[in-house]
């Protein structure tokens, strides 16, 4: 039960402590008033608020810094208000929250004559090195709305304090997984003075030597587009602002692919998004608390089978795909590829992607119950997956009837529509529908009651931006893109019923938890560098990989054999590197080659899959981290994960037409093994023995080749 006091205290107190009342004395939170200062305080973490100027300075154990955070909003009727400008700034209320990190949330008030109070709401867990704001409007001021609401912001040479002597970065994260964009790490150094660095939802500022580092990110995902602005000036933060309602330039392709301006937000109770502000020696231990946070708001949609394994017709036949085809390809799975270890011991599925209406009623019927009958001897069976896109609309017949709606509708009816009600334009070449429509919800119901009905135990599901693109809804309750979203979610995993597996393709990297699966990246093929590449899915691994498990499992795309599919690996030794990539996102393998009839394709996936001690270890479905974070808009060449006897090192040359030697010092691996005396190393693929080591590891790989190692300390 949750435990609330509620308190007024002014500023004319000499010194007021309280004990927050909680497991030990160790664990306890507590705040206190003197003069002109509101201190809140854990045993990681002091934040100081200071009444005389509505800011407050967080500082950390380890002596890292954040100073002058304030929160603000820019109404809708053209007011701006910042904590700064108020004139008395009151702690009021402090509440203890259930649950096992014991979470204290206390309530500052702002006020001044003539303007709205403005309410802070702090949270600090007892023992945990982070806490979050949240900023809340007052009845007058939510009904007037925002389409702008700053939960933190500061400024100033200071602002931002890591470690001395630090070279930070800072990095963006992209809103969705369209249009092949990247993440970024940049240098602070490098960024142009005066110009906002931007990332969605989350970012991290950090020095990748030491690691050390600040994660700062929203926690909720229910209302707003967060976006995050980082301002430089001499080579140092002099600015960051973490807000709600991603700002303009707009257009098709930009982040989050809106035209219009962010909805506003207004109503009896208008709360920003909740940012979480953590300090970590280690930024990657930021992040995955990062991800852990998010799923302890809005869990994950757990899938209680193995992580799946298969085929899927895009890249191998796109519009090309038949009945002969699809059944092919499924046949050289169960008799050339599964005794190898391809798939052993799991569900294999064999997924129809777009174009599958290729197929006719009774071919897909007949193609659905082949599937279903394949066995093999160790009670590995297969399943049949599709494909479907709920947000978008291919056609320019705006006429057609909405399917499952008994000619209610038509798809001009549930089209996405500006204020002037016109349509919005084209994204990825499909017309966004309005996920609040009734036509669009009975369209939802129907087809998924189709897909279930047929057989279908595989759903991707595609294009899914496009239900959150900012519009005039349907729904008038729903007032910004990341609503509707959430609401057509719903449905559709209401209607999955955790009994079809659902794979998001393109879609945004929040809200999560209406998935199974969420690809990584974009489209992704065979080539080891270059557009649709091994390199550029691992860039998004290298500064995302902590989604998985957390938010999702981490689907790394489809893996290409062949010349003859579509950018497919041209030699062995390229497709091993793209199983490879696979197996260190966690496991999630569905090859696209032209299994059905490309002799080539068929060789390549015969040698590329024929390896059970690397499948071994992508039965175990975990996700590996990147050694180094210093690589811009490009993928790290080195990932790591522990392992019951020491780690995992997956390493990647990237050159498609040089050898290249790959340095790891075993200290970067983990500052454990600076004691070791060196480290015994074993080719996992092989099972082969190599050289110990002392010091650092250094790996030779040709052209395009990668290696997975393990690493065992000897001590």
């Amino acid at each position: 039960m949750n435990m609330c006091v509620r308190l007024l205290w002014r500023a004319t107190v000499t010194s007021i402590v309280l004990f927050v009342g909680l497991a030990s004395a160790e664990a306890q939170v507590t705040s206190s008033i003197h003069a002109d200062e509101i201190t809140l305080k854990s045993r990681l973490l002091t934040i100081d608020y200071h009444t005389q100027t509505g800011r407050m300075d967080a500082e950390w154990h380890d002596g890292q810094r954040l100073k002058g955070i304030e929160s603000a909003v820019q109404l809708a009727d053209g007011r701006e208000l910042a904590t700064s400008a108020y004139t008395t700034h009151t702690l009021e209320s402090h509440m203890a929250l259930s649950g096992k990190d014991g979470v204290t949330e206390f309530t500052i008030v702002s006020r001044a004559e003539g303007k709205p109070p403005l309410l802070q709401h702090v949270r600090i867990a007892a023992d945990k090195p982070w806490f979050s704001v949240q900023l809340e409007l007052d009845a007058a001021a939510s009904a007037v709305g925002t389409r702008h609401i700053n939960a933190v912001r500061l400024a100033g040479d200071d602002a931002v304090t890591v470690k001395p002597g630090a070279s930070l970065r800072v990095l963006h994260v992209p809103f969705d997984n369209d249009m092949w964009f990247r993440y970024d790490s940049e240098p602070v150094q490098g960024l142009t003075a005066g110009k906002d660095f931007t990332s969605s939802e989350v970012t991290a500022v950090y020095d990748n030597a030491s690691r050390a580092g600040f994660v700062l990110g929203s926690i909720d995902h229910d209302v707003w587009k967060t976006a995050i602005d980082v301002r430089v000036d001499s080579g140092k933060i002099r600015g960051l602002d973490i807000y709600g309602g991603i700002a303009l330039p707009t257009g098709v392709r930009t982040d989050t692919h809106d035209t219009l301006p962010h909805g506003v937000v207004s109503g009896r109770r208008v709360t920003s998004p909740r940012v979480l502000i953590g300090s970590f020696a280690d930024w990657r231990d930021g992040l995955e608390t990062y991800g852990a946070v998010n799923a302890a708001v809005h869990p994950s949609l757990h899938w209680a089978g193995p992580v799946p394994m298969g085929w899927n017709s895009w890249a191998a036949y796109a519009d090309k795909i038949d009945y002969d085809r699809y059944l092919g390809a499924a046949a050289y799975v169960h008799d050339t590829l599964l005794p190898q270890g391809f798939g052993k011991g799991r569900v294999v599925y064999i997924n129809l992607d777009a174009f599958w209406s290729r197929l006719d009623a009774v071919q897909l019927a007949d193609a659905v119950a082949t599937i279903k009958a394949m066995r093999a001897p160790d009670g590995t069976r297969f399943e049949p997956g599709i494909y479907w896109t709920p947000f978008a609309y291919w056609s320019d017949n705006l006429d057609a009837i909405v399917e499952g709606t008994h000619g209610k509708y038509r798809y001009r009816d549930i089209l996405l529509k500006a204020p002037d009600g016109s349509l919005l334009p084209k994204v990825d070449g499909g017309r966004p529908i309005d996920p609040t429509h009734p036509g669009e919800i009975e369209r939802i119901r129907f087809t998924m009651q189709q897909f279930a009905q047929m057989g279908f135990q595989y759903l991707k599901i595609d294009f899914l931006s496009h239900g959150a693109l900012e519009g005039k809804h349907y729904d008038p309750a729903v007032q910004t893109g990341i609503e509707a979203y959430n609401k057509g979610m719903q449905e559709i995993a209401k209607a999955a019923d955790r009994r079809i597996f659902l794979s998001l393709s393109i879609a945004p990297l929040f809200p999560s938890g209406y998935g199974n699966a969420r690809r990584l990246s974009c489209d992704t093929k065979g080539h080891i560098d270059g557009d649709q590449s091994t390199e550029y899915m691992l860039n998004s691994l290298t500064y995302g990989w902590w989604t998985s498990g957390n938010l999702y499992i981490a689907d790394p795309d489809h893996v290409v054999l062949g010349e003859n599919a579509d950018l497919g690996a041209r030699n062995v030794t390229e497709g091993r590197s793209r199983l490879l990539s696979a197996i260190i996102s966690g496991g999630m393998i569905l090859d696209s080659s032209r299994l059905a009839d490309d002799p080539q394709g068929r060789e390549l996936a015969r040698q590329v899959y024929d390896n059970p001690r690397l499948f071994a270890v992508a039965s175990e479905g975990k996700v590996f981290r990147p050694i180094e974070g210093d690589t811009g808009d490009r993928a790290a060449a080195a990932f790591v994960r522990k392992t019951s006897s020491g780690y995992y090192l997956a390493l990647f040359n990237y050159d498609a037409k040089n050898a290249k030697t790959i340095d790891v010092p075993l200290e970067r691996i983990d500052p454990s093994l600076r004691t070791v005396s060196g480290a015994a190393l074993t080719d996992v693929a092989s099972g082969e023995g190599m050289p110990s080591v002392h010091g650092t590891i250094a790996i030779s790989l040709s052209a395009g080749e990668s290696k997975l190692i393990e690493v065992r300390p000897q001590r």
